[in-house]
C-alpha cells in the first residue's frame, strides 16, 4: 500500500509540475507577444467642453494596436493642459488611468473616455488644449510604448508667438475653388504625428504622416483676402526622432521645413 501512495504521489506531483510547466510557457509565450505590442494612430472625438459653459472636458480617445488585445489591461494617462499663450493650467481632476473593462476593443482598436473637471467655469474658460501623453499596460505591469495627441477645445485658438514663418510663400488665384495640401513623412515611416491650423480652425488634427504621402483638399472659402498662414505642428518624434513631416500646397514643396516637438512652423499662403 505505501509503494502504491508513493506511486501516486509522484504522478501528482509530475503532473503538477507539468501544469505549471505549461502555464509558465504559455505565460512567457504571451509576455514575449505583449513586449512587441505596440499602439499608434491616436485619434479624439470631442464630447463636451468648457466653450460650452461647462466646467468638463470630455473626449473619446482611440488608437490601434498590432498584437493580442490580452496584452491590454490599462491605460494610462499623463497630460499638460494649456492656455492659448502655452503658460500651464492645473484642472481640480482627470483620468489617469482605465482599466480594461472600461475599454471599448473593437478587432485591432481601442476606445476610451477622458475625462476633465474643473473648479469653476472661469477657470475652464482658460483652458486651450490639452496635449496627452498616453501608454497602455499588460496584467504584469509591462508598459507598451506612448502616444501622444493634441487634444483641442471646440475654441482653442493658436498664439503667433506659438510658430515660426517659413520663409517660402505660396500664391494661390482668387479664382481658384480649392486647393490641396500634401503631408508625408521625409524619412522612415516611424510614427510621426502633425496637427495644422489655418485662419482660426484646426483643419487636420492628429494625423499620423505615411511615407507615400496623404493629400488632404480644402475650399478656397477657408482663405481671408491676403496673407493667411497655414500652420503645421508637429506633436510627437515618432519611435525614432525627430518628426519629419514634409509638406506641399498645389504640387509646390516647401523646402526647409523643420518644425521641432509640440511647436509649429507656418507657410505664407497669399490669396
Amino acid at each position: 500500500m505505501k509503494h502504491i501512495k508513493a506511486h501516486l504521489f509522484m504522478i501528482m506531483t509530475a503532473l503538477l509540475l507539468f501544469a505549471c510547466t505549461d502555464k509558465s510557457i504559455d505565460l512567457d509565450v504571451e509576455q514575449d507577444a505583449c513586449k512587441r505590442f505596440k499602439v499608434s494612430r491616436p485619434s479624439y472625438q470631442l464630447l463636451e467642453d468648457p466653450c460650452n459653459n461647462t466646467v468638463t472636458l470630455r473626449a473619446n480617445v482611440s488608437f490601434e494596436f498590432n498584437r493580442s488585445s490580452e496584452c491590454l489591461d490599462r491605460v494610462n494617462n499623463f497630460p499638460v493642459f494649456y492656455r492659448t499663450d502655452n503658460s500651464e493650467i492645473t484642472p481640480n481632476n482627470y483620468t489617469r488611468s482605465v482599466n480594461r473593462e472600461d475599454l471599448i476593443i473593437n478587432d485591432k482598436s481601442v476606445t476610451y473616455t477622458f475625462d476633465v473637471t474643473f473648479s469653476s467655469q472661469a477657470e475652464a474658460q482658460e483652458l486651450n488644449h490639452i496635449i496627452l501623453d498616453f501608454n497602455t499596460q499588460d496584467e504584469l505591469g509591462v508598459e507598451g510604448n506612448k502616444l501622444q495627441i493634441r487634444i483641442n477645445t471646440s475654441c482653442s485658438k493658436l498664439d503667433p508667438s506659438t510658430y515660426e514663418l517659413n520663409n517660402e510663400q505660396v500664391n494661390i488665384p482668387p479664382s481658384q475653388s480649392f486647393f490641396t495640401i500634401r503631408l508625408w513623412d521625409n524619412a522612415a515611416e516611424d510614427g510621426d504625428i502633425v496637427s495644422v491650423y489655418l485662419n482660426e480652425k484646426w483643419i487636420i488634427e492628429n494625423h499620423t504622416l505615411l511615407k507615400a504621402g496623404t493629400d488632404f483638399n480644402f475650399s478656397t472659402g477657408l482663405l481671408t483676402p491676403g496673407p493667411n498662414d497655414l500652420v503645421v505642428f508637429a506633436l510627437n518624434e515618432g519611435s525614432s526622432g525627430p518628426n519629419t513631416v514634409s509638406i506641399a500646397i498645389n504640387g509646390q514643396e516647401i523646402p526647409n521645413f523643420k518644425p521641432g516637438l509640440l511647436t509649429g512652423e507656418a507657410v505664407r499662403i497669399n490669396f
